[in-house]
């Protein structure tokens, strides 16, 4: 057995096809299928159930892929210590983060960062917190940057780096504007504007909505703050943000309003547990860590 072969069962493991498999490794879809029946006469088991309609894994296929993923990630991460020992400062991150997040604070951390670690760039990948944390799961990325809660917390290191709170957001002729609170029971029959099905601040929103007894009416999702305020400006809608977007954003035609209960707001650095981090990757860490816990004391 080699790791070729076990490269190329994990990925017809993952993809529940020989052929995209085999595009995805560069080889013929014969040449995958005999490396998967090599690999299991080797083995003296069968591992994929194949009939002309269906494909899946058996119960030994199941474990053996769980513990070929492990293989090789510890195959990968020793030339990628190697490289880290050679090349030193240069280095390329895999981050994921939704695009909120990266208008709003990435500028002046990629600019404070790369004036320090020139040789070290960033390969960015904008999407929801959801995905996100999948994409640091499934090592398609490094680290990530997410709205709190996630799910399988525990296969992350998750280190809290923003603590703040979401707020509606209101035209200011709105009567919810000369408020300092509104109870979210209230928000029954308003419109509302929030961000779209693949964040974490969406499904928490409806979450929250459900324990009070009700469905929100949410008439529109973007990810698009300047999309959301004219929105909310042209008075369409009334909008649920994270408070340091609203600090942002916000015009003088409208007014904030805190919600009762506090929907809170926080925002945390993501990295799989037990997984090789390369010297690119911890030097990040260590930046942003030093970075956010300067931005948060401001505050205060």
């Amino acid at each position: 057995m080699d790791i070729q072969a076990l490269i190329c069962f994990a990925e017809v493991a993952k993809r529940g096809n020989y052929t995209r498999a085999a595009e995805t490794l560069y080889l013929s879809q014969p040449q995958c299928t005999r490396i998967i029946k090599n690999l299991e006469r080797e083995l003296d088991i069968k591992l994929i159930n194949r009939t002309s309609k269906a494909f899946s894994l058996t119960d030994a296929g199941i474990a053996f892929y769980h513990e070929a993923e492990k293989l090789i990630q510890s195959y990968n991460d020793i030339f990628r210590i190697v490289e880290d020992v050679r090349d030193c400062n240069i280095g390329e991150v895999r981050f994921s983060s939704p695009g909120v997040l990266l208008d709003m604070y990435f500028p002046t951390v990629l600019n404070q960062f790369s004036e320090k670690y020139p040789e070290i760039t960033f390969n960015i990948k904008e999407e929801g917190s959801k995905l996100t944390a999948m994409s640091v799961l499934n090592n398609e990325a490094e680290l990530g940057m997410v709205m709190l809660p996630i799910q399988s917390s525990s296969q992350f290191v998750i280190k809290t780096v923003i603590q703040d709170v979401c707020k509606l957001v209101v035209r200011k002729d709105h009567p919810f504007a000369g408020r300092s609170t509104v109870n979210i029971k209230e928000l029954i029959d308003e419109r509302i504007i929030t961000f779209g099905d693949t964040t974490t601040l969406h499904n928490s929103f409806i979450n929250m909505c459900e324990i009070e007894g009700f469905m929100p009416n949410i008439t529109y999702k973007s990810m698009m703050p300047n999309f959301i305020f004219d929105m909310v400006s042209l008075g369409k809608c009334i909008a649920v943000l994270p408070y340091p977007l609203i600090q942002h954003c916000i015009t003088e035609n409208m007014a904030t309003v805190l919600l009762e209960p506090i929907f809170y707001w926080d925002i945390a650095l993501i990295h799989k547990k037990d997984r090789y981090q390369s010297f690119a990757a911890r030097k990040v860490l260590d930046f942003m860590y030093d970075y956010f816990e300067k931005l948060q004391s401001q505050k205060f």
